[in-house]
């Protein structure tokens, strides 16, 4: 096949553009050229703007295009007076579903409904605009668009090191607080299964709506996949966290169980993805690689969860609160 990446030299786009290359496909990346630009130097690179550049792409036909990086309506309207294409695969997220309250949504689940007049990606406009993006997308392409809703998204590459946090914390020796309760659920993706069921699609000229997750595990299974047995975990109930003035996502993968959170995070049902094809390898599989990449990041910092220096304290502190001392 002949394939557009738009995006295509950072996280999930980097994982498609190899996964793609590894069944054989040939492949271009439409990007500015700012993240990673001497990322696969082989590829033919067509450098600009989504918004601004957009005619670069006129007289071009491809098999699909594979759109990993847009956010708002206003990242698509300039592309579809140019694009021609087979397949237009656009990477949404699971942020769409307006209620985790009855269960984990599947993909015919209510979405939010909330319009949003601006362009700025916050954390309230993010799902919102994803939904706008999505109308976008079908009323353009209709059965030749394929919308992917992943989960929270893992591996190596990550810039948001949600997942990175844990695989980098639960190998190391020392106390690690666990928020929550043990069977509270969380849910993923590795970005290498992500990126070969969206190439799989793209071959089978795959279409429609796909949640695209590993199966929800609870909490004490996926701290024992995915540490290497070197962490003390120390369990934190929620109360707790939420008295010491801790939120949402504070710390990485952790909703406090609520009437509107009941699993204590936002899973979503994959039977529809595991039925047309989609395989998730084991987390501790992607703990593993993800160490093997943090190794080779100089001085990196992570981007996510609390400082070694809060946890202490805050486990100190539950400790106490335990045996009434406070």
């Amino acid at each position: 096949m002949n394939i557009l990446v738009i995006g295509g030299t950072s996280f999930v786009g980097r994982h498609i553009v190899e996964a793609a290359l590894r069944a054989n496909h040939q492949v271009t990346l439409f990007n500015r050229g700012v993240s990673n630009p001497d990322a696969f130097p082989e590829l033919r690179h067509i450098t600009g703007d989504r918004r601004k550049d957009a005619e670069k792409l006129s007289g071009l036909a491809w098999d699909a295009v594979i759109d990993t990086c847009a956010y708002t309506p206003a990242d698509l309207a300039p592309l579809f007076k140019h694009i021609k294409t087979e397949l237009y695969v656009f990477i949404s997220t699971i942020s769409v579903y307006s209620d985790y309250s009855n269960g984990a949504p599947t993909e015919t689940s209510q979405v939010l409904d909330k319009h949003v007049e601006n362009d700025e990606v916050t954390g309230e406009t993010y799902g919102p605009l994803k939904v706008q993006a999505e109308k976008i997308v079908m009323d353009a392409f209709g059965s030749r668009a394929l919308i992917v809703r992943p989960s929270i998204v893992a591996g190596p590459y990550d810039p948001t090191d949600r997942f990175t946090f844990w695989a980098k914390k639960l190998a190391e020796s020392g106390e690690a607080l666990i928020p929550g309760s043990k069977p509270r659920k969380v849910q993923w993706i590795d970005a290498r299964d992500l990126a070969n069921f969206v190439i799989h699609q793209a071959e089978e000229k795959g279409c429609g709506i796909f949640n695209v997750a590993a199966d929800a595990v609870g909490m004490e299974e996926f701290t024992t996949a995915v540490g290497s047995g070197q962490a003390d975990a120390v369990w934190v109930d929620d109360a707790f966290l939420l008295r010491e003035g801790i939120k949402p996502f504070d710390i990485p993968l952790w909703i406090p169980i609520s009437d509107e959170h009941p699993e204590g995070f936002i899973t979503v049902q994959n039977a529809k993805a595991k039925k047309a094809g989609l395989q998730c390898r084991a987390a501790s599989e992607t703990a593993r690689d993800i160490r093997e990449w943090l190794k080779r990041q100089e001085n990196r910092q992570l981007k996510a969860g609390l400082s070694r220096e809060k946890e202490q304290e805050l486990i100190a502190d539950f400790r106490s609160y335990n045996s009434g001392g406070d």
